[in-house]
């Protein structure tokens, strides 16, 4: 018996040498960087504010030739002044990532602009919103179409528009996902389902763009503290989705019921939200300019621990740790609930049948 623990001690003392190994060299080889990076034109969406508006700036601080799609016309004039810091000026446009006409002009500004770099190394999808967040039986059909129109469809028609231009520098096509690309959590289901159908497509050209030299890389953060997810906007988009529900639903659902949860998701919000911006940027940036860089990059704290080992374990687990958070955070029950069903043990062990 001694010896079959001996084996077993000697095979996990090897898996763990072998993983330290791993994660030095992985470490050591992602500190190389790819040369001439005036040569390397860079398209982003997005670039009004947030991670957009910061890896632009950080790529023109870097020498890199920048072409920012922004929906505001401020950002336009911001953009010119703060170009006269850099050696090369960021190129800011207009760009509506879900519409045709606004991504073909873009196409065809940029097929011009680029001649010079031989196309484009880098188009970064980045625009995207949240969109109408809460359970299902509150939302409608336009509020998952309109998240996905930006945050699935404004991509793939990116993507289309300027993938020609990657091929002729064999460059990379970097996407910002979601840690909730991995998992479906209850209240989330617009941009959810945006998330994982992007994921499915960014998989889908990894593999078809590989024979062109052309590589695909996707970004998984956690959330990141801005206004999108301040307690002011949450409170107020889930009143205005409150008020437009049928009475149906605010029937079975109860008053107390969304009261508790308007409290509940601001607070729940802001613990699991990183203040680290900067982190995202770096991902994107790496993603552009490494001589090996990651296919996917999980970035905060949620992103690692929570959502992607959660995307792991069989349904019936994660069906039970998602009931189990539940009865942690102390969700409520819908009044229709609240006299057949109580919480308690059963209902987790159920969660396993």
């Amino acid at each position: 018996m001694s010896g079959v623990h001996m084996e077993v001690g000697t095979l996990l003392l090897a898996f763990g040498i072998a993983f330290i190994f791993y994660v030095i060299f992985r470490w050591f080889i992602e500190r190389f960087e790819i040369g001439n990076l005036e040569t390397r034109a860079v398209f982003i969406t997005g670039c009004d504010s947030g991670f957009g508006r910061d890896l632009a700036i950080r790529c023109a601080k870097k020498g890199m030739p920048v072409f920012a799609g922004c929906l505001l016309e401020k950002s336009i004039s911001e953009y010119r002044e703060l170009s006269e810091n850099f050696r090369i000026p960021i190129d800011a446009f207009i760009v509506d990532v879900s519409k045709d006409d606004s991504v073909a002009n873009a196409k065809r500004y940029l097929e011009l602009k680029t001649e010079q770099y031989g196309g484009l190394h880098g188009v970064v999808n980045n625009a995207g919103i949240l969109g109408n967040t809460f359970f299902d039986d509150f939302l409608t059909l336009e509020d998952y179409k309109n998240v996905a129109e930006v945050n699935t469809w404004g991509v793939i028609r990116v993507t289309h528009a300027l993938k020609s231009l990657v091929k002729k520098t064999r460059g990379r096509i970097v996407t910002v996902t979601s840690g909730f690309s991995r998992i479906g959590f209850p209240g989330i289901g617009p941009y959810t389902v945006a998330k994982f159908a992007l994921t499915g497509y960014c998989e889908v050209i990894r593999a078809e763009l590989r024979m062109f030299g052309v590589s695909v890389h996707i970004i998984e953060p956690g959330f990141v503290k801005t206004w999108l997810i301040s307690a002011e906007n949450v409170e107020r988009e889930l009143d205005e989705l409150y008020s437009k529900c049928p009475e149906e639903t605010k029937k079975e659902y109860g008053r107390e019921f969304f009261l508790e949860m308007r409290q509940k998701v601001p607070s729940v919000l802001n613990f699991i939200s990183s203040n680290r911006i900067d982190l995202v940027t770096d991902a994107y940036f790496h993603a552009l300019t490494a001589v090996y860089p990651r296919s996917r990059y999980q970035v905060n704290w949620d992103s690692i621990l929570l959502y992607a080992p959660l995307s792991f374990p069989p349904t019936p687990v994660y069906d039970f740790l998602t009931r189990l958070g539940e009865i942690i955070l102390g969700i409520p029950t819908p009044a229709a609930m609240q006299k057949t069903k109580k919480r308690c043990s059963p209902s987790i062990i159920a969660s396993f049948s």
